[in-house]
């Protein structure tokens, strides 16, 4: 049986993150008993044992802000809190590569240049467009 927990915003998730690793440095210990009840100790409270489920705590942090360490703890082990999540990566530039449309990828154009009465013909000279290269290229912003 496959249990999913709703975390919410990212916010909350690396919220629930930041206490699970807060919990594994003030050394809680999770615990979970014969009949599959867990619970988790107390680093304020040493001695204290908080009974824990899958959507809650009973200690005062998690009565206040319903979340606390030891319930992030309990996620975590559980499978249901990413470790360490990722940041956002940036957004992207693409480039994308096509052929030159003015010289259909020879680099090349040939053509004629006309200036009042006087015409003059011209054979093959580098490419405005692409400078030569036969292909222009595009930017795309990924997002």
């Amino acid at each position: 049986m496959n249990t999913h927990v709703r975390i919410g915003s990212v916010e909350n998730r690396y919220a629930l993150t930041r206490l699970a690793t807060k919990a594994r440095a003030d050394g809680t210990k999770l615990f979970r008993d014969r009949a599959g009840r867990y619970f988790a100790s107390s680093a304020n409270e040493p001695g204290t044992l908080h009974f824990l489920t899958g959507y809650s705590c009973d200690c005062r942090g998690f009565m206040t802000h319903q979340r606390c360490k030891h319930h992030s703890a309990l996620m975590a082990a559980l499978g249901w809190l990413e470790r360490d999540p990722e940041p956002e990566p940036p957004a992207m530039s693409t480039p994308i590569t096509s052929i030159c449309s003015e010289c259909r990828g020879q680099g090349q154009v040939s053509g004629t240049i006309s200036t009042g009465s006087t015409t003059w013909r011209y054979g093959s000279v580098c490419c405005p467009d692409c400078d030569g290269s036969g292909e222009n290229t595009v930017v795309l912003e990924v997002a």
